[in-house]
């Protein structure tokens, strides 16, 4: 009962974070299961808040709210009504945002309006002529081409960089390889850099505030602040959206594929929840320290690594495992289901939910580590006695 208790009152939290969370209210979740786990989504559909995972990842649709998107390539065509973050391979963003933009990728493309502030770190990063960015620029990657206008303030990290359009504000540059002022480049404020190589000014470029060439020893000193925090946000926040989607789609290749198991694992953790928490946490502290002794030993190597790999591969499945649980726990609390089975229903549900809840610093934190603990043991326990 008190474990209940605990439950729900999380529970309750849970749905009063998502009421004042704008973002995730009236989520819609598509995850690539089919053509070769491509996601499209037509212009025709109307979306709220967006959150998609796949290889191929194209967006046609206007999204009223937030927009989170992860996959190989993808493709933001609709306008956003708030924020987008993405990440993959390849990022395009060829659709108006109200919002700003949080973006990631091997190859990065703006190409359309930016309301508010843009975040980028990636290996080619372009703002196209047909971009505007109404606030802040923040950006770190190899080559670096800037040719659409920008409201606020600049901060780059770089390797080849090039402005080439009007910036409202200051431009500050730390460390480069190379930068370029092309002939459309205006600076209204002042342009602070170090580059190794000297600046090169095209004729037409206008600086109208101070020029400040930094000295290589204060600037390996000082790291542009805000270009590492922007950057590591922008990181963080595609990586947690990246985990997020890739649990989910572990969750429901378990709830659909290894349907038995699943139901299995679930009985377990909820009907047997100290159990598998205690056999959670001994192989969760035990399994590392046996397979370094074995690693050390002479015979034991091979051994000790396959040991190593299934233990992380476990907490994998056990990460995806609990979503799954917490929501049929869910449903048994609010629509009195009676079995263990899983639908994706339940398996997003529980998945988000959790995630939000994970963002609570130290008790979110603590929760997550015990329910992961749990879904550890339910899984090994219900393994074993399947095969008893």
């Amino acid at each position: 009962m008190k474990l209940q208790k605990i439950l729900s009152l999380a529970f309750v939290f849970a749905l009063v974070f998502l009421s004042v969370a704008g973002t995730t209210y009236a989520a819609d979740l598509r995850i690539g299961a089919k053509n070769n786990g491509s996601v499209n989504i037509g212009a025709e559909e109307v979306i709220t808040n967006l959150y998609t995972g796949g290889n191929i990842v194209t967006i046609d649709a206007n999204v009223e709210k937030g927009l989170h998107a992860a996959g190989n390539v993808v493709n933001i065509n609709g306008n956003v009504g708030q924020s987008v973050y993405s990440a993959g391979g390849t990022v395009m963003v060829n659709g108006d945002v109200l919002g700003s933009v949080h973006t990631a990728g091997g190859s990065v493309v703006v190409g359309s309006k930016i309301s508010d502030d843009l975040f980028i770190a990636g290996g080619n990063v372009m703002v196209s002529k047909q971009a505007s960015v109404g606030g802040d620029l923040i950006v770190g990657g190899g080559t670096i081409d800037i040719q659409g206008p920008v409201v606020g303030d600049v901060s780059i990290g770089g390797g080849v960089v090039t402005i080439n359009s009007e910036i409202g504000g200051n431009v500050k540059i730390n460390q480069v390889d190379e930068l370029i002022l092309g002939s459309s480049a205006v600076i209204n404020g002042n342009l602070e850099y170090y580059s190794k190589k000297p600046i090169q000014v095209e004729e037409g470029a206008v600086v109208k505030g101070e020029t400040i060439v930094n000295e290589k020893k204060a600037v390996s000193k000082n790291i542009d602040k805000g270009v590492f925090a922007g950057v590591l946000f922008t990181i963080i926040s595609v990586a947690l959206l990246i985990k997020m989607v890739g649990l989910l789609i572990v969750g429901l290749i378990f709830a659909y594929v290894f349907k038995k198991t699943t139901e299995a694992c679930a009985k377990e953790g909820l009907t047997s929840f100290w159990k598998s928490l205690l056999t959670g946490l001994v192989l969760f502290l035990i399994t590392p320290i046996a397979s370094v002794i074995l690693i050390v030993t002479l015979f034991g190597l091979w051994l000790g690594l396959v040991v190593l790999m299934i233990y992380f591969v476990s907490l994998t499945i056990a990460a995806a495992i609990t979503g799954i649980i917490f929501g049929i726990w869910l449903a048994h609390l609010l629509f009195k289901k009676k079995d263990y089975t899983a639908d994706w229903k339940i398996v997003i549900g529980g998945t988000v939910i959790l995630a939000i809840l994970g963002l609570i610093p130290v008790v979110g934190w603590f929760m997550m580590l015990v329910l992961v603990l749990v879904s550890l043991g339910a899984f090994y326990r219900s393994i074993f006695a399947m095969h008893k």
